[in-house]
C-alpha cells in the first residue's frame, strides 16, 4: 500500500465515514445550530475577560496571601472558570434545550478502545517531540504554566490534578458540544470549523505549540466522531501535558 493510499484511508475515507454517519440529508438552519455557533463565541469572549488569572487576582487582592500556596489559587480559579465555560454551562444547553444527554455529544468512554492503537501511535509520536522540545528555553519559560509546580509535592498534585480536569472540560466543549452539533450539518466540514477557535486559544503559546494545535485538533476532532468518544482525546491531552511539566520542572533542576 502507498504511502497516499496510507493517508487517504486515515483522512479522506474517515471523513467521508462521518459525512455519511453524521450529516443529516437537506438540514436546514435552525435554533439548535445558530444557538451552538452564537455560544461558542460569547463563552469563549467571557472566559477571556472574566476567566483568567489576571482578573482574579484584580478581584480577589490580597484575600489569598495567607492561604497555603497563596498564588497557586488565581492558577485554579483559571481551571475553575473553564469547567464553568467550557463543560456547566454547555451542558445546560444540551439538556435544556437540545432535550438531549452528554452521551450523544461524545462525553462517554465507550467507543475509545476500537481506536486505541491510534491513540497509542500519538503518544508514541508526540511525546519524543515533547522531550526534544524541553530543551528549548521558550519551553522552559511557559511551563509549567504555574511557575511553583515543583515546588513541593502538594503543590504538584493538585496543580496536575486541576489541569487534568481543565482538559476534560476543554475536549468535550470543542471536540463535544460544538463538533457533534455541527456535524449534524456540516458533517466532517465541522471538524475544521472547530478547529478555528481552538487553534485562537493557543495564541500566545510557544509558536510550535500554536501550529501543532491544528494538526493536533484535526486528528482529535475526527478521532472523536470516528469514537463518538472525546476521552482519547482526554488521554492524549494529559499524557502529553503532565510530561511536559515534569520534564520543564527537571530541566530547570
Amino acid at each position: 500500500m502507498s504511502i497516499i493510499n496510507v493517508v487517504r484511508r486515515f483522512t479522506v475515507d474517515q471523513w467521508a465515514a462521518i459525512d455519511a454517519e453524521y450529516r443529516i440529508p437537506d438540514a436546514r438552519t435552525d435554533a439548535k445550530g445558530i444557538g451552538v455557533l452564537l455560544l461558542v463565541p460569547l463563552l469563549l469572549t467571557i472566559r477571556r475577560y472574566y476567566g483568567r488569572r489576571s482578573f482574579f487576582r484584580a478581584i480577589s487582592g490580597t484575600a489569598f496571601s495567607k492561604w497555603p500556596f497563596p498564588e497557586i489559587w488565581a492558577y485554579l480559579y483559571n481551571h475553575l472558570s473553564a469547567v464553568v465555560i467550557y463543560f456547566v454551562l454547555p451542558s445546560l444547553f444540551i439538556y435544556l434545550i437540545f432535550r438531549e444527554r452528554l452521551k450523544d455529544h461524545g462525553f462517554r468512554l465507550k467507543g475509545i478502545a476500537r481506536y486505541a492503537w491510534i491513540y497509542l501511535a500519538m503518544l508514541l509520536v508526540v511525546l519524543p517531540l515533547t522531550v526534544i522540545a524541553s530543551y528549548s528555553s521558550d519551553f522552559t519559560a511557559k511551563y509549567p504554566i504555574y511557575p511553583k509546580a515543583g515546588n513541593s509535592y502538594a503543590e504538584f498534585l493538585i496543580w496536575e490534578s486541576s489541569y487534568a480536569i481543565y482538559f476534560i472540560a476543554l475536549e468535550f466543549f470543542f471536540r463535544g458540544f460544538m463538533l457533534f452539533t455541527m456535524a449534524r450539518y456540516l458533517g466532517a466540514y465541522a471538524i475544521f470549523v472547530m478547529v478555528i477557535p481552538y487553534v485562537m486559544i493557543h495564541f500566545g503559546k510557544p509558536f510550535a505549540e500554536t501550529l501543532g494545535s491544528i494538526i493536533a485538533g484535526t486528528a482529535l476532532g475526527t478521532l472523536a466522531l470516528r469514537t463518538r468518544s472525546i476521552f482519547g482525546g482526554v488521554i492524549i491531552h494529559v499524557a502529553v501535558a503532565w510530561c511536559m511539566d515534569i520534564l520543564a520542572i527537571l530541566a530547570t533542576r
